[in-house]
């Protein structure tokens, strides 16, 4: 049953979409400025080790993703889209379903990582022009990495923040919060954005190759940390091999209208989330079938 909650969180996103669509704004907001943060600074304030090597890995992941995209297309946002996946929205609300809680701290790390590069990678692909000292404001402003800064700074007080029960209390409601708030927005996106057929077989063969191409730097990751006895990552590398397989960040259509004025990477993100529920599918099922 845990593995279909988030299906069925899409599929009220999807009714929500059909009644009441702007809705989706409120949530986005709710999501990026409240839950997420909170629960990135807890995550901080609770830190084990590991948890940056695991953010660093997400930020080179996606970077090569990104210039990998860069060689397929010409088109910035095409390259974006390849390399910019849904972790927070997604992501995490799947890998805590296959895997249990203890995923949650992986996929938190992973987000951290990616969150900070698609804040940079999204100013330079969407704003050329952009000078530096305008991508590096947008991106120390941008709420996760705010929420990074926060939790890196709470650490330094005299006093444990992470010994108050309430505290913790918060943060497990605020991740619950989390996955059946970014799965509803995921569900309305789908439901608004024009998919076609063509628009899903389109998806297919870039869905397979970041899959494809992901897998093997993930691999040689875990492979790399099983030489240098990194236990933390060893021991949740089923839950690394759930990044290539997420579809395109939500949050870029967002920031595409923000920037451009325009709106069309929403049929790529619709499309490609599609026929990643698919490969993730499979993928649960494989799990749950060895496990």
């Amino acid at each position: 049953m845990s593995v279909l909650f988030p299906l069925l969180c899409i599929l009220g996103g999807l009714a929500v979409g059909r009644y009441r669509p702007t809705l989706r704004i409120v949530l986005a907001r709710i999501l990026t400025n409240g839950l997420i943060p909170y629960v990135i600074v807890y995550n901080l304030l609770t830190y084990k080790t590991g948890t940056a090597l695991l953010a660093g890995f997400s930020f080179i992941f996606c970077m090569l993703l990104f210039l990998l995209g860069r060689v397929f297309w010409k088109d910035k946002l095409a390259a974006l889209c390849f390399s910019y996946l849904n972790i927070g929205w997604l992501g995490l609300p799947l890998a805590v379903a296959i895997f249990g809680d203890s995923a949650s701290r992986i996929i938190i790390a992973a987000y951290i990582g990616s969150s900070v590069f698609g804040n940079i990678a999204s100013v330079a692909a969407l704003q050329p022009l952009a000078r530096w000292e305008v991508m590096a404001e947008r991106t120390l402003l941008s709420p996760p990495v705010l929420a990074v800064l926060t939790g890196l700074g709470l650490r330094w007080l005299p006093f444990d923040l992470a010994a108050i029960d309430e505290l913790g209390a918060v943060y497990v409601l605020a991740k619950y919060l989390m996955s059946i708030t970014g799965m509803s927005v995921l569900g309305i996106w789908l439901y608004s954005s024009s998919i076609t057929l063509e628009s899903v077989r389109a998806a297919v063969p870039t869905s397979l190759t970041r899959a494809i191409v992901g897998s093997a730097i993930v691999g040689l990751f875990v492979l790399t940390c099983h030489e240098l006895g990194i236990e933390l990552v060893v021991s949740h590398a089923l839950t690394l091999f759930i990044l290539p397989l997420l579809p395109p960040a939500a949050n870029i259509v967002v920031l595409e209208t923000h920037y451009r004025g325009t709106g069309t990477s929403a049929r790529t993100i619709a499309s490609g989330t599609l026929v990643s529920l698919g490969l993730l599918s499979v993928f649960a099922i494989a799990v749950l079938l060895t496990s």
